[in-house]
């Protein structure tokens, strides 16, 4: 089962400036624009650590630069970090609340910790590489736990409403992050004991955790067996109860650079009931249509500057889209209905060609509007609740990257996880 353990975090400080001009989204969410953006609010923005490309020396020597200089110094005792982040969804604002410590990382078949998604290799050889140059973790993962006896729960609330926050700022997309430092007294770690008697569930982060085993276990064989409490052992993580009700699962679009082809009714008819919409093909519109019809996948220009609405037939329908040994409830997830029931026999992408770039993955209906400027079919979809990624996982499936998308995204540089004694 679980294991947590207090960390020694590594943390900003009064020198670095303020928290505003810091915090960064974690490196699988960075793209090139967003990254001069960061680094241009501060020579200190966590994103020069956490995706300044593949110069990883240069990396290391930067946050031995930035200890050296007192821009961020390490607790003297392990430490845990409640976390509150305040943002607005659907018009309304929520709150939601995580524990940053430490979680120890475990083979998928240990049980203790289970993913939804599958990872590639590229991101992890790179994310493996900068730990291996820095032995630190610059952004926590994010973990959901059932927290049955409402203890975690408990505590994050009593924390955050008992004292002002040890640390806060505004990103820039609106989204307020607070963090509060607690001593590890034994005392507030007993209570939580009924959390470690089931599986945590990985929301954001296979990649991360994957490379936090793969450098436990490098580590071990280039120094021999680490100690029990070594912080190598363990992945600095962002722990959120379930029932957490600021727990927001976005749904990722998609965007496929390519028209389709003429007969694409005949080939989606044995499947899906297709309903052609009047929406208009703009933001407000598509997004008004996409939230009114939660059994649909909206498809863009599927003719020439069309709407379609694309219902499946019946749970029988979906379900014969199951290979061997997959379920129907995997298959019915929007995601894999998509691009078993839509893209394959449309297109025929295979996993090279996803690999290649031939679908392009957005949360954002306005991204997938513009880039039908250029052509190409959109589609947006439904999001895949919490439920249903616990379920999978219990059940032992996973669902392609880029199936969901939690937001907000736990910010980087509240803490730094060292992963060295």
């Amino acid at each position: 089962m679980p294991r947590l353990m207090p960390i020694r975090g590594l943390r900003y400080t009064a020198k670095a400036g303020p928290l505003d001009q810091l915090l960064a989204p974690p490196f699988d969410v960075i793209g090139e624009r967003e990254r001069e953006r960061l680094g241009e609010l501060s020579p200190h923005n966590a994103v020069r650590l956490e995706a300044a490309g593949n110069e990883y020396a240069a990396i290391a020597a930067e946050l031995g630069r930035w200890i050296a200089e007192g821009i961020v110094e390490r607790d003297e005792e392990p430490m845990l970090y409640v976390y509150e982040q305040v943002f607005v969804e659907a018009g309304a604002t929520r709150r939601r609340r995580a524990l940053i410590c430490g979680v120890e990382s475990q083979p998928w078949e240990a049980g203790a910790v289970l993913p939804h998604e599958f990872t590639m290799s590229a991101p992890k050889e790179d994310r493996l590489r900068l730990l291996q140059a820095t032995s630190t973790q610059f952004s926590p993962i994010f973990m959901l736990a059932r927290d049955r006896s409402g203890q975690l729960a408990e505590l994050l609330a009593r924390t955050a409403g008992g004292s002002e926050p040890d640390t806060s700022g505004e990103t820039a997309d609106g989204v307020t992050h607070r963090l509060w430092v607690l001593p590890a007294y034994r005392e507030q770690l007993r209570p939580l004991a009924p959390l470690l008697s089931e599986a945590f569930y990985i929301a954001d982060g296979h990649h991360r955790y994957e490379t936090s085993f793969a450098y436990r276990t490098w580590l071990a064989e280039r120094d021999g067996t680490l100690a029990s409490d070594h912080p190598a052992r363990f992945v600095m993580a962002g722990v959120v109860p379930v029932e957490d009700e600021g727990l927001v699962v976005r749904p990722l679009h998609r965007y496929v650079p390519r028209e389709a082809p003429g007969d694409w009714r005949d080939r989606l008819a044995p499947l899906f009931e297709i309903e052609e919409s009047e929406a208009g093909i703009e933001p407000v519109a598509l997004e008004g249509i996409r939230a009114s019809s939660p059994d649909a996948i909206v498809a863009v220009n599927l003719a020439p500057d069309s709407v379609h609405l694309l219902r499946a037939k019946s749970a029988e329908a979906v379900a014969s889209l199951a290979p061997a040994g997959a379920t129907a409830r995997w298959a019915s997830a929007a995601p894999i209905l998509l691009r078993l029931g839509v893209l394959d026999p449309l297109w025929a992408i295979s996993d090279d060609d996803l690999r290649a770039g031939a679908v392009t993955f957005t949360h954002e209906v306005g991204e997938v509007v513009e880039a039908l400027e250029s052509g190409g079919t959109g589609f947006l979809l439904q999001h895949v609740p919490a439920s249903e990624v616990i379920a999978l996982a219990d059940g032992g499936e996973r669902l392609p990257q880029k199936s969901t998308f939690y937001y907000p995204k736990l910010g980087t540089g509240l803490v730094f996880g060292p992963l060295a004694p």
